[in-house]
């Protein structure tokens, strides 16, 4: 069967052509002319039916080319029949591979979608990984986790996992094999204040691993999360990853823990008299007086913290006057200690070694609340002789404690 002839049975089912077009012209006798060469014998072509073909048609069928046509269908009408099937069928499927397509662009991008729900309002359905900006929060709400930087921290309130969220018009509804969260964020902690606002500290939400900004539209939000999948906040600076799960709160990363200490100030405001010792004669102007003013707790010295978050920097104000130099000075370094309750020294530093003067500060835990400081130590120091001339003692700083309490 020519493409040809198909073509023809196709138009002729839709009514474009007629049926001369399709069938075949009756067979007919070839007579050569005395100029026409022939191979072979000239067999008359006869219009009787070949043998095997039926010999009555159903009433009402026009007869083919030998006076029946096979089957109740002339050929070129079971073509047609067959072609338009076949383009039916090609259509069909070429729809549902665009819906398909579609339906997994919309999954990939992660747009939300929306449909109308009940009473007109507008039903949005989250992605999971998604944030979406709620506003202002309605109410006052109590701090369930705090993340504090260097120089900005945020407090997180209205830890909750509804069903749906209704925000006139809205309401939106997670995708399915996720749920919802919702969080409120407000300014947090900070060591250098004034601390930045929140929503200059680049925060980012984790969800299942993947790290999603945090969108405008706060402070209040709401994120799809996978079904079991953890959650987080995360404010990533200073060389410290700090997370909190939006699920309970609980600290999941490099949280600075003495920064979202609610007291990290004391003033001990102690007054004392300190008479040191020699291994020679000392002068009434030997006689100290000392002086211990605030004490504080922090993490980063300049822009550099501590390398593990859950220690502290503890700095304890301490200076002394003699009669004769009403100028406050600070104790060496060796000759200031703090004791733990059970005697252990807290380890010392120098914050400040390129500087003639000592700046010390002990390294404690975050969660310190008390403590001894201690002032005691012997060294040499160069006097004046009672002829003008320098000298040098051994001197010794009796052992001199003050409380130290921060809670």
């Amino acid at each position: 069967m020519s493409a040809r002839w198909a073509l023809a049975a196709l138009l002729f089912a839709l009514g474009r052509v007629g049926e001369d077009e399709v069938l075949a012209p009756t067979p007919r006798t070839v007579v050569p002319d005395d100029a026409t060469a022939l191979a072979g014998t000239v067999v008359p072509l006869s219009a009787t039916a070949p043998e095997g073909l039926p010999e009555g048609l159903p009433e009402g069928l026009p007869a083919g080319p030998w006076g029946a046509t096979r089957g109740w269908l002339r050929p070129g009408v079971k073509v047609a029949v067959f072609l338009g099937l076949a383009l039916v069928v090609v259509v069909v499927l070429t729809l549902a591979a665009v819906v398909v397509s579609r339906g997994r662009e919309a999954d990939r991008t992660g747009r939300t979608g929306s449909v109308d729900g009940p009473d007109g309002a507008g039903v949005f359905v989250v992605p999971a990984g998604t944030v979406v900006g709620l506003g202002a929060a309605e109410d006052a709400e109590v701090t369930a986790a705090s993340i504090g930087g260097r120089t900005a921290g945020v407090r997180v309130s209205g830890l909750a996992g509804p069903e749906r969220v209704d925000r006139d018009p809205r309401v939106l509804l997670p995708a399915p094999g996720s749920g919802l969260r919702t969080f409120t964020l407000a300014d947090g902690p900070c060591q250098e204040e004034p601390c930045a606002p929140w929503s200059a500290a680049g925060l980012e939400v984790v969800v299942a691993g993947d790290t999603v900004p945090l969108p405008a539209g706060g402070p209040s939000y709401v994120v799809a999360v996978p079904d079991g999948a953890p959650v987080e906040l995360r404010l990533d600076a200073d060389g410290f990853d700090q997370r909190v799960s939006l699920r309970d709160g609980t600290a999941t990363g490099r949280n600075i823990a003495v920064l979202v200490r609610q007291e990290r100030h004391a003033d001990i405001d102690a007054d004392l008299v300190l008479r040191p010792t020699a291994d020679a004669p000392l002068g009434a102007d030997a006689v100290r007086s000392v002086h211990v003013g605030a004490a504080r707790l922090f993490f980063f010295n300049g822009p550099r913290g501590l390398s593990r978050p859950r220690r502290a920097f503890l700095a304890i104000d301490v200076t002394y006057t003699t009669p004769d130099d009403p100028t406050p000075r600070g104790f060496e370094l060796s000759e200031l200690h703090l004791e733990a309750a059970d005697g252990k020294p807290y380890p010392v530093r120098d914050l400040s070694p390129d500087t003639p003067d000592p700046d010390p500060a002990f390294v404690v835990p975050a969660s310190f609340r008390s403590g001894t400081l201690v002032i005691a130590g012997t060294r040499r120091v160069t006097t004046r002789t009672s002829t003008g001339g320098k000298g040098s003692v051994l001197l010794t700083l009796p052992r001199t404690t003050v409380a130290v309490r921060i809670d």
